[in-house]
């Protein structure tokens, strides 16, 4: 990981990143084996594998959350355009339904930064009712 010439680094398994302790960022290689030991501690197990990304300028509060439903893309807003990002996550996953969570970097790139399996714990700027519109549309 040093070669990459990354200045820190944010680690996970392929379910969660730590939210307790230490957290999930790093700035030296060396810490990975304290955060992977933190996640054992935790959780009492690491699901998956480790997943090793690097830490970018994201803006606050720019996350959004997509639903794919047969390789259509929904957005929370029915009226926002689906960033060209996600319409391409949604020709290349082979899945009858998942989920797409994108932010938004200072330079203003689009960046996937987690696609779920649509079993989600929350919502993030969904309302019940549109979340259920996006079924309705596909029945």
């Amino acid at each position: 990981m040093s070669d990459l010439g990354w200045k820190c680094f944010f680690i996970k398994n392929y379910v969660k990143s730590l939210k307790t302790s230490i957290g999930s960022t790093i700035e030296k290689p060396s810490d990975i084996k304290t955060v992977v030991s933190e996640m054992q501690k935790f959780r009492g197990t690491i699901e998956g594998d480790v997943c090793v990304r690097r830490v970018e300028d994201f803006i606050s509060d720019s996350d959004r959350r997509y639903f794919v439903i047969n390789g259509r893309v929904f957005a929370a807003n029915s009226e926002k355009k689906i960033p060209t990002i996600v319409e391409e996550c949604a020709k290349r996953i082979n899945s009858k339904f998942f989920s797409v969570d994108v932010v938004e970097r200072r330079d203003g790139v689009k960046r996937i930064v987690e696609i779920g399996d649509g079993q989600v714990s929350d919502l993030v700027g969904w309302t019940t009712e549109r979340f259920a519109e996006i079924w309705l549309d596909e029945c």
